[in-house]
């Protein structure tokens, strides 16, 4: 019958086939007056309609369309239970019980009531006009033929939303991956256009205030090297937002390396033992330190800057301070500035804070272990 009933595979309509093959055989082959052949015409025209119906429905029914469908499958149950009325045998009710079958599991509620209240009607007035009890318990069976089918039904549908809702996930997984890679690209990509226009910028006014080439290459230089650290810096970020945990602590060391190699004055403290971190966490503390230090590096030149590490039980805490001037607090950089830093950090159940303590400017984040 439907695809989640019995007629979803070829195998399934060979099962019926066979079995229609073999209610025939079995009651034609019966001697005597209990057999087929020695039954009158209403047996043998309903008989016909059942069986062209049972055919129908298993070769014909899955391209016709639903309501075709269940046309074909209201006949076979309407035909097997007249069928069962004028010859009342285990074997003719299997149209009735198998039409049962596919009205629960291939139709809404409505239209599938109609299939076995129909069969069931029939079988409830043969009842009360021959008072075979058989009769009676075949439309209690019939019904329970409904039910089994509207359970196959439900078991269906619900294995197919949880196909579609795991696709979901998937779905929602692999973007927000995307998203992630993307936003990762994009401040690697802004922090190392950042600092290469400081470069040039200095390079520029060696060359335009003293003249001095030596120093305009030496910026030029590390103009270059900054272009060559942010294509390794936007590869390792990558890798590590697949691989799941990172190192924050070596990455920092690394980034107040390379802020040291262009002049800038970095002291990195670290107190208690730094485990790697999720990749989202440690990625978020990497980011917000080298944007303070960019915004340090562009706002207050030359001055000299703190990093502190600390972790506890609690999580970690990042602190970047140095000294205040006006300018410092405008969150720009080439990235995100602030609003960058407090959606990183919130995303990751962090808090921060950025403002002047005493003569000092200071980014302060704290992260959950």
């Amino acid at each position: 019958m439907g695809e989640s009933g019995v007629r979803g595979t070829w195998g399934l309509r060979a099962v019926m086939s066979a079995g229609l093959a073999l209610i025939l055989w079995g009651e034609i082959a019966r001697p005597g007056a209990a057999g087929l052949h020695s039954a009158g015409p209403g047996v043998s025209a309903a008989l016909v309609v059942a069986s062209a119906s049972w055919v129908a429905v298993t070769f014909v029914g899955p391209r016709g369309g639903s309501r075709t469908l269940l046309i074909l499958v209201l006949a076979t149950g309407l035909a097997g239970s007249v069928l069962l009325v004028l010859h009342p045998t285990l074997a003719v009710f299997w149209f009735t019980f198998w039409a049962c079958v596919g009205a629960g599991a291939d139709f809404p509620p409505r239209a599938g009531a109609t299939v076995v209240i129909g069969s069931c009607c029939i079988l409830l007035v043969g009842y009360l006009e021959h008072r075979g009890n058989a009769l009676a318990g075949y439309a209690a069976v019939a019904f329970v033929a409904y039910l089994l089918g509207r359970n196959r039904k439900l078991y269906v549908d619900m294995a197919r939303q949880a196909l579609r809702a795991a696709d979901d996930r998937e779905r929602a997984a692999a973007l927000a991956e995307r998203a992630r890679i993307a936003r990762e690209l994009h401040d690697v990509l802004a922090h190392s256009l950042t600092s290469l226009s400081l470069q040039v910028e200095a390079a520029s006014a060696a060359l335009e205030t003293t003249g001095d080439l030596q120093r305009a290459l030496s910026h030029l230089e590390q103009a270059g090297r900054l272009v060559r650290g942010g294509q390794e810096e936007a590869i390792a970020a990558v890798r590590a937002l697949r691989e799941g945990d990172v190192a924050a602590q070596a990455m920092v060391e690394r980034l107040v390396d390379a802020f040291r190699e262009t002049g800038g004055q970095v002291t990195l403290r670290v107190t208690g033992l730094v485990p790697p971190l999720p990749a989202p966490h440690g990625l978020a503390v990497y980011r917000l330190v080298q944007e303070a230090l960019t915004n340090a590096a562009k706002h207050a030149p030359g001055a000299p800057v703190d990093v502190h590490f600390s972790f506890t039980d609690d999580g970690l805490a990042v602190s970047v301070t140095n000294d205040a001037v006006a300018a410092a607090a405008t969150p720009v950089s080439g990235g995100n500035g602030l609003v960058g830093m407090r959606e990183r950090i919130a995303a990751v159940g962090g808090t921060l804070t950025v403002g002047r303590v005493g003569a000092q400017w200071r980014v302060h984040a704290r992260v959950g272990a």
